[in-house]
């Protein structure tokens, strides 16, 4: 069940930029060009990172707890 969340929740967030990119290379008549699609890409990545950040703290900090004190 809280898999199925954070995947639901990645993938919402990952098609709001993804529209967002879209709307502005419709507002600017640009249509797809290769950088639109390169940024539509980087939207389905950068949350991505941005978990792979939260996730290192998260070890970082549960390994610092675990350690004896010297």
């Amino acid at each position: 069940m809280f898999e199925a969340a954070i995947v639901l929740l990645y993938g919402l967030v990952a098609v709001a930029a993804m529209a967002v990119t879209l709307l502005e290379g419709w507002a600017n008549h640009d249509g797809l060009t290769l950088h639109r699609l390169a940024g539509l890409f980087a939207c389905l990545l950068w949350p991505l990172t941005l978990l792979v950040f939260i996730l290192h703290g998260c070890i970082t900090r549960l390994t610092r707890l675990s350690r004896p004190m010297a």
